[in-house]
C-alpha cells in the first residue's frame, strides 16, 4: 500500500470509529499521527490507540509498547478507572520483522501489567496483505465492522484526509460542548437568593431573640414534635430556613454555595427549587420520625443536593466519576460518618434529605429528557414511602424523656420572659411523667410560687432539697414561702441553711434579719401553720 493510501485509511479508520461507532476522541499526539479514542459502550474502560507509521520501525515496537504502558497509566488515572484495556492499532507500510523480539510475537500476545491495571492488545493493518488480514483482526477485537482498505490507486485523493480530519474534529468538538453543557444548563440564581434568605432570616431571629434560644426557634418555625402532632405541619417546611447559631449558618451556607450551584447548573433553576424544597421537607419528616429533638437548618435540603448529584451519576456514570464523582462521594461519606459520631447532628434529617433529593431528581429528571414510565414509577414509590414515613412519625410516642427535657429548657426561657403559666404547664407535665431531673421540681416550685400556689411550691422545694441539699436557691425560696405563711422560725432555719451555702449573699442576710425581728409564735405541724 502506498503512503498516501495508508494516510487516507488512517483517517478513514478514525473517522469511522468516531462518526459511525460513536467513540470519543480523548487525546491527539505526535503531530496528529497518533489518536486515542474511547469505546463508550464498553462495560470496562476501553481505549483504542491508532498510530500511523510510514518508515521501517520494527526495531522500535518493543520500546513503543513499554512507553505505551506509562502513557496508558496516565490515561487510566485521567479517566478515573482502576483498570484500562488498550487496543493498540498500527497503520503502516511495513511489517515489523525482527527476530530479537521472539519472532515478532509482540503483536500476537496480550501484554498485562503486574498489577493487572493495564491490558494491551496490539495489531497492525498493512496493505501488502490482500486478504485484509489486519482489518479483520481489529474488527473482531473491537466487535465492529471496519471499512476495508482501498488498494485501487485510481480512487485515492489527498482531499479525503482533510475531509475526514475536519469531520472528526468537528464531531468531537460538538460532543465535548454537549458534554460540558450538561454542567452549565442553568445559572445559580436561586442558590444566591437562598443564601440571602438564610442570612436575612438569621438576622431577624437574632434581632428579636437568639438563634440559639429554643423558644425563639420554635416561634419562628423550627421542627418541634409536640406542635407538629397538634397539626402544625408547616414546620416541616419553615425549619429548613432556620439555623442554630452562626457556625451552623456558616457551614450550611458554604455547602449550599458549592453544592447548590452545581445542582442548579445541572438541573436548571426550576428543577433545583423543586428538588431543594422537596428534599428539605423529606429531611424534616425523617427527623420528625426518628429524632425528637428540636431541629432546624438547611442540612436536609443540602443533602438533597448530594442526592441530586448522585442521580446524575446514575444517568452519566463515567462522566460523573471523571468530573466530580470522587470528591462528591468522599465529602458525602465524611458528613454521614460525622453525623453518626456526633449526637448533636440530626442524621435522620441528613439521610432523609439525601434520599429525598435522589428521588426528587428521578421524578423531575434532568433537562431535555423525555418523560418516561420510570418517572411515574418513581413518583408512585416516593409518594408511598413519604406516606409510610409520616404514618410512622405520627404513630411514634413523642412523649419521651428527651421531649420533656426539651420542654424543661423551654420552660426556663418562659420563666425568664415572665410567661409563668406556659412554663408551669410544661413543667407540670414533665414532673407528672416522672422525669428524673431535680431542677424540674425547683423550677416548678418557682412557677407555682409566682402563681400563688404556695403549698404546691413548698412541696416541690422540699423534694428538691431532699435530692439536692446543696442548692442554696431552694433553701432561700422555701424560706420566702415560710415567711409568707408567717412561719418565721421555719423561714429563719431555711434561710440560715441558704447562708451556710452562700454566706455573702445580701438578699439572704436581709431575709434572715427580717425573720429574726418577727415574733416567733408560729410553728409547723404537718406543713400547716398553727398558732
Amino acid at each position: 500500500m502506498e503512503s498516501l493510501s495508508q494516510d487516507i485509511y488512517f483517517w478513514q479508520l478514525i473517522h469511522y470509529l468516531v462518526c459511525h461507532e460513536g467513540m470519543s476522541l480523548i487525546q491527539v499526539a505526535d503531530n496528529e499521527r497518533e489518536y486515542w479514542l474511547e469505546k463508550e459502550d464498553s462495560k470496562e474502560t476501553t481505549v483504542i490507540r491508532i498510530v500511523r507509521k510510514d518508515f521501517n520501525w520494527s526495531n522500535m515496537i518493543g520500546r513503543d509498547i513499554e512507553n505505551l504502558v506509562i502513557r496508558g497509566d496516565g490515561i487510566r488515572k485521567e479517566l478515573k478507572s482502576k483498570r484500562l484495556k488498550i487496543y493498540n492499532v498500527y497503520v503502516s507500510n511495513y511489517l515489523p520483522i525482527d527476530s530479537s523480539y521472539e519472532n515478532n510475537n509482540l503483536l500476537e500476545k496480550v501484554f498485562i501489567t503486574r498489577n493487572k491495571s493495564i491490558k494491551i492488545s496490539s495489531y497492525i493493518i498493512d496493505g501488502e496483505k490482500g486478504d485484509q488480514f489486519g482489518v479483520i483482526n481489529v474488527s473482531e477485537a473491537l466487535n465492529v465492522k471496519l471499512p476495508r482498505v482501498n488498494v485501487n490507486q485510481h480512487f485515492l485523493n489527498v482531499e479525503e484526509i482533510q475531509y475526514y480530519r475536519q469531520e472528526v474534529l468537528s464531531i468531537s468538538d460538538q460532543r465535548l460542548k454537549k458534554q460540558n453543557a450538561l454542567f452549565t444548563y442553568g445559572k445559580p440564581i436561586f442558590t444566591y437568593i437562598l443564601l440571602v434568605m438564610l442570612i436575612g432570616v438569621f438576622a431577624v431571629i437574632e434581632y428579636y431573640g437568639s438563634s440559639e434560644s429554643l423558644l425563639t426557634l420554635i416561634e419562628f418555625g423550627a421542627k418541634y414534635d409536640p406542635l407538629i402532632m397538634e397539626g402544625e405541619w408547616w414546620r416541616f417546611f419553615t425549619a429548613i430556613f432556620l439555623h442554630i447559631g452562626f457556625a451552623h449558618l456558616l457551614m450550611n451556607s458554604l455547602a449550599l454555595f458549592y453544592l447548590g450551584s452545581a445542582v442548579e447548573r445541572i438541573y436548571g433553576t426550576t428543577r433545583f427549587i423543586m428538588i431543594y424544597c422537596f428534599a428539605g421537607v423529606i429531611g424534616s419528616i425523617s427527623s420528625f420520625a426518628f429524632n425528637h429533638q428540636i431541629s432546624a437548618g438547611a442540612s436536609g435540603a443540602i443533602f438533597g443536593c448530594f442526592g441530586a448529584l448522585l442521580y446524575f451519576g446514575v444517568i452519566y456514570r463515567k462522566l460523573f466519576f471523571r468530573k466530580i464523582g470522587v470528591n462528591i462521594i468522599v465529602v458525602l461519606l465524611f458528613n454521614l460518618v460525622l453525623g453518626f459520631m456526633l449526637p448533636v447532628i440530626d442524621n435522620g434529617a441528613h439521610i432523609g434529605g439525601l434520599i429525598g433529593g435522589f428521588f426528587a431528581s428521578s421524578i423531575f429528571h434532568l433537562p431535555k429528557h423525555k418523560i418516561r414510565v420510570k418517572q411515574f414509577l418513581a413518583l408512585i414509590f416516593t409518594t408511598i414511602s413519604v406516606s409510610l414515613l409520616l404514618s410512622y412519625g405520627f404513630s411514634t410516642n413523642h412523649e419521651t424523656e428527651t421531649t420533656h427535657l426539651i420542654n424543661v429548657q423551654i420552660a426556663q426561657e418562659l420563666l425568664q420572659r415572665g410567661e409563668i403559666e406556659r412554663a408551669y404547664s410544661l413543667l407540670k407535665n414533665a414532673v407528672d411523667s416522672g422525669i428524673d431531673i431535680v431542677e424540674v421540681n425547683f423550677l416548678l416550685a418557682y412557677s407555682e410560687a409566682k402563681m400563688g400556689l404556695l403549698k404546691d411550691a413548698e412541696k416541690n422545694l422540699l423534694i428538691t432539697i431532699e435530692q439536692r441539699p446543696f442548692l442554696h436557691e431552694a433553701h432561700f425560696n422555701l424560706a420566702l414561702i415560710y415567711y409568707e405563711f408567717k412561719q418565721y422560725i421555719d423561714a429563719f432555719e431555711a434561710v440560715q441553711s441558704a447562708l451556710e451555702l452562700e454566706p455573702n449573699n445580701q438578699d439572704y442576710q436581709k431575709l434572715r434579719d427580717a425573720c429574726a425581728a418577727e415574733p416567733r409564735s408560729y410553728h409547723i405541724t404537718g406543713g400547716i401553720p398553727v398558732e
